[in-house]
């Protein structure tokens, strides 16, 4: 019987584990998946504080695809209710609905004809800019204005470096378009509906985004948590675990760091470990703070302005009243940092508490009756210039060696739930092949 191990047990392994068992039916195949942690999900975790739930971070369901909406609602669709997204951006002391780059109203006048000014030149351009950048990208698309009001100060602020030092293709599909008329209205009056992927997202109605994850964990067959993988021998196909203990197998799928898998694996090529040291990302702190008193209905709110430590702000409490006790609201805060210096977690805590009084969304500090901090080593791919040829020379190699990476960070890639869901299917689909 041919044997499939995978590391990691968030959405990828788990899509993995599904595929695997919906094309083998058992028959031919022993699949193992073996988690680091207590328990599944990876970053799909719902965490307690007292009677307060947070997920790591803001977690929503967005529908793509037929198989992954079918799947989900067979799991846990009664579990499921669908939110008209109510975003922000919190700039120039006003809130305005997001996207920035649709809804100029209620700003400064000088920023909207800034804003306006700038987007009508890039329009009407004889000639378009060369894209060389993400830099070149946001202002080819938006302008001197937009670029400078919003879109180079929140992404610098994200990804802790300016978009200069990024790849054309970051943002990608998650970045919404607009187009003169539609700036136009959005500067004259609020504008009506909701722009973007995640227009609208379903959140189950009690337990956190680790519903979902509870859901899933009967399409994974053998788990063995508690059980990290620190070495991987390609030449002997063989894994290793922290207890010392060797497994084998046939085929491999990885959806842990590609950075942790190059550095765990046997006689590794120089030029893959030379590659992996190439590639580079952002971790963040996510403060999760339970409150007292009702904060309103936003979901989240962007706040791309540097006096402010965190680049995102969100309330679970609207995503699900269940998320907190009765009379309560909680509140959920970003902020990315290079995982190559230090971070001092209570002060940034605490900054972070005095910018939500500042900004008005806390009416003072003793509203605070709970607080939960969660650190996420990796929370952010870094789309720079050497990533396409790093990623290049490893996938070949791990191609060669019959490993399979999967996920947001086994694929060095920025993907969404359902993506890394995906990602971890389309990689079982790839090691079935190959055992074939």
């Amino acid at each position: 019987m041919k044997r499939v191990v995978i590391i990691g047990g968030g959405l990828a392994g788990l899509g993995a584990a599904w595929e695997l068992h919906r094309q083998n039916g058992g028959k031919s195949t022993m699949v193992e998946l073996y988690e680091k942690e207590s328990r599944l999900g990876g970053l799909c975790r719902t965490e307690t504080a007292g009677n307060f739930h947070f997920d790591y971070t803001g977690h929503a369901l967005h529908f793509r695809t037929d198989l992954f909406r079918e799947l989900v609602f067979g799991l846990i669709g009664n579990q499921l209710e669908q939110r008209t997204r109510h975003a922000f951006v919190f700039s120039k002391g006003v809130y305005t609905n997001y996207p920035f780059q649709a809804n100029l109203y209620g700003l400064p006048r000088e920023v909207i004809t800034d804003c306006i000014y700038e987007y009508a030149k890039e329009h009407f351009r004889a000639e378009k800019r060369p894209v060389n950048n993400f830099e070149d990208w946001i202002l080819g698309h938006f302008g001197q204005g937009i670029a400078d009001h919003f879109m180079i100060p929140y992404n610098s602020k994200l990804y802790r470096r300016h978009p200069r030092e990024l790849a054309a293709d970051c943002g990608g599909r998650f970045v919404p378009s607009s187009d003169l008329k539609l700036l136009l209205q959005g500067a004259m009056t609020p504008v009506e509906g909701n722009l973007g992927y995640n227009a609208s997202f379903h959140y189950p109605n009690a337990g956190g985004m680790e519903t979902l994850i509870r859901g899933m964990a009967k399409l994974a067959g053998g788990v063995c948590l508690n059980e990290a993988i620190v070495r991987v021998r390609p030449a002997a196909r063989t894994v290793i675990n922290a207890q010392g203990k060797t497994i084998p197998y046939d085929a491999l799928i990885s959806t842990q760091p590609l950075p942790e898998l190059v550095r765990s694996l046997e006689d590794a090529p120089p030029e893959v470990i030379a590659a992996a040291s190439q590639l580079v990302h952002v971790s963040v702190l996510n403060i999760n703070f339970g409150v007292r008193g009702d904060l309103g209905s936003k979901h989240w709110v962007y706040v791309p302005e540097a006096e402010y430590v965190f680049y995102r702000a969100g309330f679970p409490h609207n995503f699900s009243s269940a998320m907190v006790p009765a009379g309560h609201s909680s509140i959920y805060v970003e902020v990315s940092y290079d995982p190559r210096q230090a971070i001092d977690q209570e002060c940034i805590k605490n900054r972070c508490a005095a910018d939500l009084v500042r900004m008005g969304v806390l009416q003072d500090r003793n509203q605070i009756v709970s607080s939960k901090v969660l650190n996420i080593p990796y929370a952010y791919v870094i789309f720079d210039h050497a990533r396409e040829k790093a990623l290049s020379t490893i996938k070949a190699f791990l191609d060669q060696a019959g490993i399979f990476p999967s996920g947001r960070f086994g694929c060095w890639d920025y993907h969404s739930m359902e993506d890394s869901f995906l990602s971890g299917k389309d990689a079982g689909t790839a090691a079935a092949a190959r055992l074939s």
